[in-house]
């Protein structure tokens, strides 16, 4: 499937399929029915909260990136609970920008299972520059639940 893009923010502040809620959607959330982002490979789903962290003068180390790419496959996060680096559901999500998915999937999916599994492989594409990081778009906090099958 060729997934063209015109360098627009990939998602804005509307998450990829509805997955990761900011705060201005959150009110209407629950537990997200699909997977919301993945990390390291793993899917994961999320239950959206009503805040907004942007404002707070938080250091950005306090945080976890989630990458947001723009509906063209799950998002992915950088770590999950269990991680040694994970930092308690507090999130600042990250816009990839990119012409063309496709040549951000080829680029960046180094373990050949059709998907951005991984916060590595989103910044290989990156730095292949098959995609730019468009910058932090929204910080909240949210809880992270294993999606049931991992995938």
């Amino acid at each position: 499937m060729h997934r063209n893009r015109t360098l627009a923010v990939a998602g804005s502040l509307a998450l990829a399929a509805g997955a990761v809620l900011v705060p201005a959607v959150a009110a209407q959330a629950g537990v997200s029915q699909g997977t919301a982002f993945y990390v390291d490979g793993v899917a994961y789903r999320t239950v959206a909260t009503p805040n907004d962290l942007s404002g707070t003068g938080a250091p950005d180390h306090s945080f976890d990136t989630i990458y947001d790419l723009g509906g063209a496959q799950a998002n992915v996060a950088e770590a999950a609970p269990g991680d040694t680096d994970y930092n308690g559901g507090r999130w600042q999500v990250t816009a990839v920008l990119y012409e063309d998915f496709d040549d951000v999937l080829e680029a960046g999916d180094l373990n050949d299972d059709g998907i951005l599994g991984s916060a590595e492989e989103v910044e290989a594409a990156i730095d292949a520059g098959a995609a730019m990081d468009g910058g932090v778009v929204a910080s909240f906090t949210c809880p992270v639940i294993p999606f049931p099958g991992g995938r």
